[in-house]
């Protein structure tokens, strides 16, 4: 059985299908925090407009959700408290939600809003409702954390509005089929919009899949009625004390009133969680026609190894090659173009030069940089776990 899960990306709704199939997805790298510290005061004029293409300031327009007019005194309480701690997040290609959860200007959102960006602009919501947005809105952040599988992204700001409130994290047991919830987010563009619901269900281990490189996820859900589209992405789902108990994460298909938000659970996890945590990217589906086909075999251009080199996605040229190098001291090796851009973005390496596989690199964005090792101890081309490509190096330097 298929779920199609939709994730709000931008202004559109991407859907694809939850099955889980092999494939590892996208790794973004994680910034120091000593490269923070040198940026403050520059933060405003790096600032530039590359964060805010074809999204003009003007555009983040206030929803007449917010007028008090549409709530009662407690729900406007609650809005009151807790929107100032709402941003909007903003990259090259897409707007979502976050919430400033720490006096350190921390910034939780979803991993999908931010994808394989390093940097976002964050825009924090002015004192007075019907004041317009501006550039002095506008903060840097860097993204420091990502859970690819819990789709979870923790951005660290340098600079931000002085006397902000956090939103508060709430617990699982403010949780309650039936209980009323709150949500507040950007909605297509409709900046900090309020919006009220019900919790219809929690579901645990709940896998769903979508959004950019339509990575797997798995985590504890709430379901709920409250109201969910693109730009939401990222944003709390509040308790009636105005806690966060999930962060809206995304929508089921074209169904009303099927959304869903990570569990508060799942956050303090991932906050807890030292390392990044990646999921895996359905492999791309091939003709039932498509059989691997033997391009070339013989020595390599050097006269060094011996080659054999395959055409595996039916394309017309090599995209993946076994070399065993004639010098015994050297490991065989695999090497893979996986995105056909004539560049090599998976090494797997043989040390035991019987094709006994042991570590293996990863350019997951296709950048010319490794974003990920992989290790083989069973021996199997699959990997049984992988590590951050510059942790790993890390290490390797300590150790000598």
């Amino acid at each position: 059985m298929y779920l199609t899960a939709s994730i709000c990306v931008g202004q559109s709704v991407v859907s694809a299908p939850s099955s889980y199939q092999s494939g590892f997805g996208r790794l973004t790298a994680n910034p120091q925090p000593s490269q923070l510290a040198d940026q403050g005061s520059t933060l405003k004029s790096a600032l530039s407009d590359r964060f805010l293409l074809n999204q003009s300031l003007s555009n983040f327009k206030f929803s007449e959700n917010f007028q008090a007019k549409s709530r009662g005194p407690k729900e406007v309480a609650l809005f009151k408290a807790v929107s100032p701690a709402v941003v909007l997040i903003t990259t090259e290609d897409s707007l979502g939600t976050g919430s400033l959860i720490s006096s350190k200007g921390e910034v939780l959102t979803n991993w999908h809003v931010v994808g394989s960006n390093k940097e976002v602009g964050v825009i924090f919501k002015p004192e007075r409702d019907t004041q317009k947005v501006t550039k002095n809105d506008l903060y840097r952040g860097v993204v420091v954390k990502i859970d690819q599988v819990a789709d979870l992204a923790l951005i660290k700001l340098v600079e931000w509005p002085a006397n902000r409130q956090q939103v508060r994290l709430g617990s699982s047991d403010e949780i309650s089929i039936g209980s009323d919830v709150h949500a507040i987010g950007h909605p297509r563009g409709e900046s900090w919009t309020y919006t009220k619901g019900v919790i219809s269900q929690f579901r645990n281990d709940y896998q769903w899949s979508g959004g950019k490189g339509a990575l797997k996820h798995k985590a504890d859900v709430i379901q709920t009625q409250t109201p969910i589209n693109p730009g939401n992405s990222g944003g709390p789902l509040l308790s009636e004390t105005g806690k966060m108990i999930g962060v809206n994460s995304f929508k089921a298909g074209d169904s009303e009133g099927l959304n869903f938000a990570v569990s508060i659970d799942d956050v303090r996890n991932f906050l807890s969680r030292k390392d990044n945590r990646y999921s895996a990217v359905p492999e791309q589906p091939q003709s039932a026609k498509c059989e691997w086909k033997t391009v070339y075999e013989g020595k390599s251009e050097d006269k060094t190894s011996e080659v054999i080199s395959f055409d595996t996605q039916c394309s017309g040229k090599a995209d993946l090659e076994i070399v065993k190098p004639i010098d015994t001291s050297k490991p065989f090796y695999l090497r893979a173009d996986r995105n056909l851009d004539g560049k090599v973005d998976l090494v797997v390496l043989s040390y035991t030069r019987n094709e006994k596989w042991s570590l293996s690199y990863w350019d997951n964005d296709f950048d010319g940089k490794w974003d990920a090792v992989g290790f083989h101890p069973d021996g199997e081309l699959k990997a049984s776990r992988f590590e951050d490509f510059q942790a790993y190096s890390a290490k390797l330097a300590k150790s000598k």
